[in-house]
């Protein structure tokens, strides 16, 4: 291996080292939605906001998130439909310098499901 082989090895690396670093919060928010999904769901059984709100909280702690489930709009009507709205700022830093912030907005509505073959 030569000189410019090693050379290239490391600025691909430095590349796609630098891509990941904006696709990383799409990703997280990829997974953050699914866990808010997990969450709306229980929220269709359990009528308990304090509850669902502390899972919230949990959820953006995991995430590392600076929100708590406060900081979301939460409703459940009467036919068990939940809504879940939550946004929050995901920063890009590269080496320690700010190069760009996500504004990132999910939305859950999740309605109980009821096994119409097992009742």
């Amino acid at each position: 291996m030569h000189m410019s082989d090693a050379v290239k090895i490391l600025i691909g690396a430095i590349i796609v080292w630098f891509a990941w670093q904006f696709v990383a919060p799409q990703w997280d928010k990829y997974w953050f939605t699914k866990e808010i999904e997990r969450i709306a769901t229980y929220a269709t059984k359990k009528n308990d906001e304090a509850a669902v709100r502390s899972m919230l909280t949990s959820a953006f702690i995991e995430y590392g998130v600076r929100k708590t489930g406060q900081d979301c709009f939460y409703t459940r009507d009467e036919s068990s439909v939940v809504t879940i709205k939550c946004s929050y700022d995901a920063p890009v830093a590269i080496f320690g310098k700010m190069m760009h912030v996500y504004r990132m907005k999910i939305e859950v509505s999740k309605r109980e499901e009821i096994n119409k073959y097992f009742n």
